[in-house]
């Protein structure tokens, strides 16, 4: 199992080309030289390594002693760190005042601080989803420092009006996929995806109410958006209720509440005697179908902390980075975790264990596993770039290797990214691959290597 104490360098690989063995003296390139590569090709880590950047691309790569240097190149000098792909956040969300004073720091920088160098956006928040695009956009062109961005356009909520026209229309736009929500109904859903089957265009997002598991794979939908989506699976309630969407979480919650009295306090373990063998029947399906699906395991931790041990989530250093109306709603019980289980504070403990369970079943099942936070949105207490070492750190203390965790986020996101948007040559330190520190340019910002120390907690 790979173990280290301290990574100090990140560095994003996106797009392949040919490899290039040769740089001359003419081409400006740049050298990490004297570091430890974790190149995620395998688990392994390659020492006393240069790596070669030039236009963007890993030119070369090689023992220290084997690897030559041209004589106008910028050397980064290692001194024995480790360099690795960039993390990706492919569950997160964007808000258009992100560049604004109601954040201490912008989510973006927040981002790059934690080595997080890709983003996918699972739906903008706001009347207008465009500013996506630009920032996406400006961030290419070297003129806003940020994250690779993917985005899908306007959440299709449900319901949804002409679904067939959204779905057309935010492709039109350059958006990379269509994110679908729990309101949807089985209409609308079939709309949809033989809409984006028409259009050629990725599909992800939540399972829908009316829809279930069955239906969701029988129409194709390429990706779940949470593991959580999974814990109505195993609940019973009336699918075809008509209500708003606060209350008809607050009615599921009251009635998952019901069905696990008793089973508030089981471990791991326990829960597994209990439900294993429906498990194991939604497993298989899964599997059939090769359906990735996001992690986001740390809202469930969250979730549990703000409202059994309130003290814990706001004793959190990264707190000073939240979006700054967040602690007004929450010292007043509005925030909206807190109305939606009034009344059923202890099914958060269970949440947390139940899938907490699913996560170390799919794992071992081989369902493909994406890195996500949900994070961005500013109102759950969830911290930008933070969230995504929170993630590791629960995936490592539940069966992944340290290995297993980060290929959540870069082999596994790559992955997903060529399926969704044919742009998914990253994740991995090769020769051939694009490296460049955010954005879709191709160009290495030397500001933005970044010295950092988030993996000792993640893997000691």
């Amino acid at each position: 199992m790979l173990r280290w104490p301290v990574l100090t360098l990140s560095l994003l690989v996106l797009i392949a080309g040919s490899a290039c063995s040769k740089i001359t003296d003419k081409e400006p390139a740049t050298g990490f030289v004297n570091v430890n590569v974790v190149p995620m090709t395998g688990e392994k880590v390659l020492h006393d390594q240069t790596v070669l950047v030039r236009k963007g691309r890993i030119a070369a790569m090689g023992p220290s002693n084997e690897v030559k240097i041209p004589k106008r190149a910028l050397i980064i000098e290692g001194n024995g760190a480790y360099l690795m792909p960039g993390l990706a956040d492919m569950h997160m969300h964007m808000r258009a005042d992100w560049l604004g004073p109601n954040w201490p720091v912008s989510p973006m920088n927040l981002y790059l601080a934690n080595g997080v160098t890709t983003v996918r956006c699972l739906g903008p928040y706001g009347k207008n989803n465009d500013y996506v695009l630009q920032w996406r956009k400006e961030i290419d062109e070297g003129k806003l420092a940020g994250p690779y961005i993917f985005s899908s356009g306007e959440i299709l909520f449900g319901p949804v009006e002409n679904p067939g026209e959204k779905v057309r229309e935010q492709k039109s736009k350059g958006f990379d996929f269509i994110k679908i929500y729990s309101f949807v109904s089985r209409e609308e859903f079939s709309e949809i995806m033989m809409s984006a089957g028409k259009e050629g265009i990725y599909t992800a997002g939540h399972i829908p109410f009316s829809v279930g598991l069955d239906g969701v794979l029988e129409h194709g939908m390429d990706e779940i958006a949470h593991i959580e989506e999974l814990d109505f699976e195993f609940f019973d309630f009336d699918r075809t209720r008509k209500s708003d969407p606060l209350k008809m979480f607050q009615y599921i919650i009251s009635e998952a509440d019901n069905q696990t009295e008793g089973m508030k306090s089981l471990g791991i373990e326990s829960l597994e005697k209990r439900y294993g063998e429906k498990i194991s029947e939604v497993l298989d399906k899964l599997k059939d179908k090769n359906i990735p699906i996001c992690t986001t395991i740390s809202i469930a931790e969250i979730i549990k902390n703000k409202l059994l041990d309130p003290e814990v989530f706001r004793s959190r250093p990264e707190n000073r980075y939240m979006e700054k109306n967040f602690f007004y709603y929450f010292d007043s019980e509005r925030e909206m975790h807190q109305v939606m289980f009034r009344g059923h504070e202890e099914l958060a403990r269970f949440k947390w264990n139940f899938d907490r369970l699913l996560l170390r079943n799919l794992m071992s099942a081989g369902v493909p596993l994406v890195l996500g936070t949900d994070a961005g949105g500013g109102g759950m207490g969830i911290v930008p770039g933070f969230s995504v070492h929170d993630e590791l750190r629960i995936l490592t203390r539940n069966g992944f290797s340290p290995y297993e965790a980060i290929k959540t986020g870069t082999v596994n996101a790559a992955m997903v990214a060529k399926r969704m948007a044919g742009a998914g040559d990253f994740g991995t330190v090769e020769a051939g691959k694009r490296a460049v520190f955010g954005g879709r340019s191709g160009q290495v910002n030397h500001g933005t290597v970044i010295n950092s120390f988030w993996f000792r907690s993640c893997f000691s």
